[in-house]
C-alpha cells in the first residue's frame, strides 16, 4: 500500500513539474520577448538607439514561447483537427477510432520531430555554436525544440492512452450508435 501511494505522489509531482515548466516558461518567454521588443521600439523612437542583441534575444524568447505553446496545446488537446469529419460521422465508436488514429499520427510526427531535435541539439553542443550578435550559446535556443517536443509527446501519449481506454469501455456499443 505504501509503495502505491509513493508512486502516486511521484506521479503528481511529475505532472506538477511539467505544468510549472510550461506555464512559467511560456510566461517568462512572453515577458522577455514583449519587453525587449517594446524597449527596442521605445529607444529607437526616443534616442535613435538600436540594439541587434536585444532583437536577437527577443527572437530566441519567441522560439521558446512557440515550443512551449505547442506543449500546452498538446496538454489541452487543442491543436488543429479535421473537425468537419467529426460532424459527418454519427457513430461514437467510429469517432473514437478516428480520434485514436489522429492521436497516433500526431504522436508519430511529434516523435520524429523530437528525434530530429535531439540529434540537432547534440550537434549544436558538439560544434559549440554561438549566436552572431549576442554571442549566446545556441544550445540554449535548441533546447526549446527538445523540451517542447518531448513535453508535447508526453501529453499526446497521455491523450492516446485515455482515448484507447475510452474505446475499451465502448465494447458493447454498436458501430451505428
Amino acid at each position: 500500500m505504501k509503495k502505491n501511494s509513493t508512486i502516486s505522489s511521484q506521479y503528481r509531482i511529475f505532472w506538477k513539474l511539467i505544468d510549472v515548466i510550461e506555464d512559467w516558461g511560456s510566461t517568462i518567454a512572453f515577458i522577455v520577448m514583449i519587453g525587449l521588443v517594446n524597449l527596442a521600439i521605445l529607444l529607437r523612437i526616443t534616442i535613435n538607439f538600436e540594439s541587434s542583441a536585444w532583437e536577437e534575444i527577443a527572437r530566441f524568447a519567441s522560439i521558446w514561447l512557440y515550443m512551449l505553446a505547442i506543449a500546452i496545446a498538446a496538454k489541452e488537446d487543442s491543436h488543429l483537427r479535421a473537425g468537419f469529419i467529426n460532424n459527418l460521422i454519427k457513430s461514437s465508436k467510429i469517432k473514437i477510432i478516428l480520434e485514436i488514429l489522429f492521436n497516433l499520427i500526431g504522436l508519430i510526427c511529434i516523435a520524429i520531430f523530437a528525434y530530429w531535435s535531439i540529434t540537432q541539439f547534440r550537434w549544436i553542443i558538439s560544434t559549440k555554436q554561438i549566436s552572431l550578435v549576442s554571442r549566446m550559446d545556441m544550445w540554449i535556443v535548441y533546447l526549446s525544440f527538445v523540451l517542447g517536443s518531448i513535453l508535447a509527446a508526453i501529453h499526446n501519449l497521455t491523450h492516446l492512452i485515455k482515448t484507447i481506454n475510452k474505446f475499451k469501455n465502448l465494447k458493447g456499443v454498436n458501430v451505428n450508435e
